[in-house]
Formats: C-alpha cells, sequence, structure tokens
C-alpha cells in the first residue's frame, strides 16, 4: 500500500468473434496506439467508505448513483472476497476514466470490472490468485449479463484470443495471426446484452449444433496449424448472427460491401451494434474502415478503430 495514484488500463474486446458464441474473445488494441479501453486509478487517500468519481468520453452513460455502478460493486465484493483470503483491506478513492461505450458489444462492463480488480488486486499486495480474481471477475460480469462467461472478461484480463469455457474460469490461449488487422465499427447507438440475448432461440436443431461444432473445431485447428485463410473461413456464427441481425440496422450491407473489399470476414462483436471485419491486408483494412465511416456510423459519436489483438491485457499505464 502507498499513496501513489495507481492506474490500470484494460483494453477493450470482442465477444464470440462470430464462430465462438460465448467461448471465443479477442483483446483489440487500436494500431494508432490510443488506448481504447476503460482505465481506473486508485487516488490517496483513506475515506471511510469506497468513493467513486468518474470521468471520461462516456461518464454520462452511467448511473449517478455510485451504488448502482459495478465499480463500486466491485470494490465491496473485493473487500469481501480479499479478507475472506486474510489480506487487510479498506475503503479507497477510486476514479474510473469510462473510455469505452456501454452497451456497444466492446466489453465496456468487462473493463471496468477488470482494471478495477486488478487495481485493487495490485494495491493490496495480490491477495488473490489468477483463478480467484477470474472467477470474481466473471460473477461480477453474469451480474450484469444474467450469465456467467468469460468471452470478453478473460481476453481483457490476459491479452489476445482466449478460449473460455461457458459457467466456469477456465480459458485457454490461442494463437491470433499476428498479420491480422480487425476493423472494429460503433455505430454511436446502444444495445443492452440482456435483449439481445433475449432474441436468440431457446435451443437449437440438431443439425445446426453439429455444424457449428465442426466449424469451430476447423477453426482452432486451422489457428494452430497456421492456415490463416483456412481459419478465416470459419468464421461464421450459425448460432446468434442469424436472430440479431435485426437488430443491427446495416449490418447486411456492410457485409457485403466488405466482403467485396476483402475482407476475410464479417461479424458482429458481441452482442453489437459494433460489427468487424478481419483483414490480412492494411489496404483493405483502411477502405474498410473508410466505407464503415461513411455508412454504417448514425451519428458523431460513433468510431471506428484498426485494431490487433492486444496481447497485454489489463496493465498499468
Amino acid at each position: 500500500m502507498n499513496d501513489k495514484i495507481l492506474t490500470v488500463y484494460a483494453p477493450a474486446s470482442s465477444g464470440n468473434v462470430s464462430v465462438g458464441f460465448d467461448a471465443l474473445g479477442l483483446a483489440l488494441a487500436p494500431v494508432d496506439g490510443s488506448l481504447l479501453g476503460d482505465c481506473v486509478s486508485i487516488m490517496p487517500g483513506r475515506p471511510e467508505d469506497w468513493l467513486l468519481c468518474i470521468d471520461g468520453p462516456f461518464e454520462q452513460a452511467l448511473p449517478q448513483d455510485q451504488e448502482m455502478n459495478i465499480v463500486i460493486t466491485s470494490c465491496r465484493r473485493f473487500e469481501k472476497a480479499a479478507r475472506a483470503a486474510g489480506a487487510d483491506v479498506h475503503p479507497l478513492n477510486i476514479t474510473l476514466d469510462k473510455r469505452l461505450p456501454v452497451g456497444s458489444g466492446l466489453g465496456s462492463s468487462a473493463s471496468s470490472i477488470v482494471a478495477t480488480l486488478v487495481a485493487l488486486n495490485r494495491y493490496f499486495n495480490r491477495p488473490l490468485d489468477r483463478p480467484a480474481l477470474l472467477q470474481l471477475m466473471a460473477e461480477m460480469e453474469g451480474s450484469i449479463s444474467g450469465e456467467i462467461h468469460l468471452d470478453n472478461i478473460a481476453p481483457c484480463l490476459l491479452g489476445g484470443l482466449r478460449l473460455c469455457m461457458p459457467g466456469s474460469a477456465r480459458q485457454y490461449g490461442l494463437p491470433w495471426p499476428g498479420h491480422w488487422q480487425t476493423v472494429v465499427a460503433w455505430p454511436g447507438t446502444r444495445l443492452e446484452t440482456r435483449p439481445a440475448r433475449e432474441v436468440l432461440p431457446a435451443s437449437y436443431d440438431r443439425k445446426t449444433v453439429v455444424a457449428h461444432g465442426a466449424q469451430f473445431a476447423r477453426f482452432v485447428h486451422h489457428l494452430h496449424q497456421g492456415e490463416t485463410v483456412a481459419a478465416a473461413g470459419c468464421m461464421s456464427d450459425m448460432l446468434a448472427e442469424p436472430y440479431r441481425m435485426s437488430l443491427l440496422p446495416g449490418f447486411e450491407e456492410a457485409r457485403d460491401a466488405l466482403g467485396g473489399m476483402g475482407a476475410l470476414a464479417t461479424g458482429i462483436s458481441g452482442s453489437g451494434p459494433t460489427i468487424f471485419c478481419v483483414a490480412d491486408d492494411s489496404r483493405v483494412a483502411e477502405s474498410a474502415a473508410q466505407w464503415l465511416r461513411q455508412h454504417y456510423l448514425q451519428n458523431d459519436k460513433g468510431f471506428v478503430h484498426i485494431c490487433r489483438a492486444d496481447l497485454a491485457g489489463a496493465r498499468e499505464v
């Protein structure tokens, strides 16, 4: 413990990556070096109770009552878990720099949760090990989305492409081609995770399940073999995208246009409304980004970023 400001950055992430519904997630790093993710800072002082100050371009989207904020909820859950592990934990002054839009499909809540819990764990000399930290993060994310899944939490914390076991804190790293560029476009609108999940069917027919499983397995196999074109060819979503397209005006047009430009794959990032495409050529990525700025963004709040995989995950800045 010290009186210096400790700031942790947690990157944005794209859940599902089309082929891995609720099981795959990719951490994102803009190629221009900018930070696409939330920052949480622990400020000097020792208040009687947890105090939260919110800043950043998307602060207005968060509840004014700090007790309704996932950061404060995470602080209280951390305090309980760390004390159970024998740590001497006390309330702190916390500042959230909210850089990710809420309900965007870029892991906004995961970013806030991960940045908060990593910062607290480091401040109090790591009373929670990685499995315990992951489990706590998963529970916090599940309190928002309604289900425990790590497809945003794991890549946000650990970086890269992560294969996550639904309903648990188990996850595994997968190789993501270093030359691939991922273009993400947030139209400037909001789509909450819960309603985006409610449009999905309660069950799927056997043919769809078998086809999805085979496609997913092929994707992982091709990644490990370094067969990047074949891997990209497997990036199709049979489980969620057919039902969520109606929630994303312009998605089908974008998918057709980006494919015509040479994008290897196009899909919905998480629950949307952000969409992404993968390119293995910087010229294709630039052309895709320009098209998305002109045709997919719905207001001046929207943005487009050309990204690579963020391999570092959450970190001090």
